[in-house]
């Protein structure tokens, strides 16, 4: 299979944005009790501000029937402070009972109070925690309506988000993973697929398009495809909603016998159609190519580098032998590195990848990466 990396137009769009930004850059840099203590005495405030004052002794000092006497008045108060919850009692009613319920608990164990003191403490650390929390969000909502770029020597990977979201080329969208692509991105993306549409159809490849959704059957079918996409697929396994109490639900008469996988990539599909097609050596070979959309679930993401959906290109052809399949991938390999250096001006390196990176069930991945200014590699292709 042959596919283009929809990150490869990347660090080009970045290169673009930079400068089409720079004026922009340059002109905002500028602007912008211990437990053995025999006698205890404290108080309990009430929300009517009057105090309680308890003297308590330890359950050594008490005696039998005093302890009886104390546990029967904290369960008669419990049943009391739960009844009113039941009813509905807001937290301003019920605050009063439980401080009484204390007060009869702290006299089987004065230590109840103590730690309820080293408590608010830890409680009032946590304000200045919160309130870091909110300026960092608030800095953030800032961020998103300043046209300051980072400098990428300061933050390489806040440099490219910054050039995202000052060029306009995307923005997160409410699905989670998935982002919306912009006019001027969309621009960028036509404009590369046309180039290497015309490479493709050049290669003797035809465009067709499949289905978005795959049976799971047919990834069942194939082991290593399974291991390769399995934490990744999200699956659909109802065809209708309904409403519930809580809202829209899935009707649970609507469940699928077959659960459907929005495609992670097309394989199974094409060449269960490919089975059709191929009737003896004369129809081969075969070269089919997609332009699609994907759907690998992702939980860290970044705009184009790695999303939950992305936009994808991806040829699939069929050979009397494996000599002749390895040609084409290679002869095609040199096309999207044509693409590369000769539209986006990035220099990539041409190679295999080694086993471990494979990609799920190929005897064979070749590859194209770019090497990133921050020093990291890119696959591209």
């Amino acid at each position: 299979m042959q596919r283009l990396n929809p990150s490869l137009f990347l660090m080009f769009v970045a290169g673009l944005a930079a400068r089409r930004y720079a004026a922009a850059f340059q002109t905002t840099a500028g602007r912008h009790m211990a437990r053995h203590h025999r006698v205890t005495a404290t108080s309990v405030q009430t929300n009517s501000n009057n105090y309680v004052k308890l003297w308590m002794s330890t359950a050594a000092d008490l005696s039998e029937e005093q302890r009886l006497d104390i546990e029967a008045k904290i369960k008669a108060k419990g049943d009391e402070i739960r009844a009113l919850k039941d009813d509905g009692a807001d937290k301003q009613t019920v605050a009063p009972l439980v401080e009484e319920l204390l007060a009869l608990k702290a006299q089987l164990d004065p230590s109840i109070l103590e730690d309820k003191k080293k408590k608010k403490p830890q409680q009032q650390k946590k304000q200045p925690q919160q309130q870091q929390q909110k300026k960092k969000q608030q800095a953030a909502d800032d961020d998103s309506e300043s046209d300051f770029i980072t400098a990428r020597s300061v933050d390489y990977s806040k440099w490219y988000n910054d050039i995202i979201r000052v060029t306009g080329l995307a923005e997160t969208s409410p699905v989670r993973g998935c982002m919306v692509i912009k006019p001027w991105g969309m621009a960028l993306w036509d404009k590369v697929r046309t180039e290497l549409d015309a490479k493709i159809q050049e290669h003797g490849a035809e465009n067709a398009y499949f289905p978005l959704l795959i049976p799971k059957s047919f990834l069942s079918k194939e082991a290593e495809h399974v291991d390769g996409f399995a934490k990744e697929c999200a699956v659909v396994t109802h065809h209708r909603l309904t409403a519930g109490e809580d809202g829209l639900v899935a009707d649970p008469e609507a469940e699928l016998e077959d659960p459907l996988i929005i495609r992670p990539t097309s394989e199974t599909m094409i060449w269960y159609m490919f089975r059709k097609w191929i009737n003896s050596h004369r129809d081969l070979p075969l070269k089919v190519n997609q332009w699609a959309n994907v759907m690998r679930w992702e939980m860290r993401t970044r705009p184009f580098l790695r999303t939950s959906e992305f936009l994808w290109q991806e040829g699939h052809t069929a050979h009397a032998t494996a000599e002749g399949a390895l040609e084409d991938a290679k002869a095609m390999m040199e096309n999207y590195a044509s693409l590369c250096e000769d539209l986006m001006a990035i220099p990539v390196v041409r190679g295999a990848k080694s086993p471990s990176e494979r990609f799920a069930g190929a005897e064979e991945t070749f590859t194209i990466e770019a090497l990133m200014q921050n020093g990291w590699a890119l696959q591209s292709g």
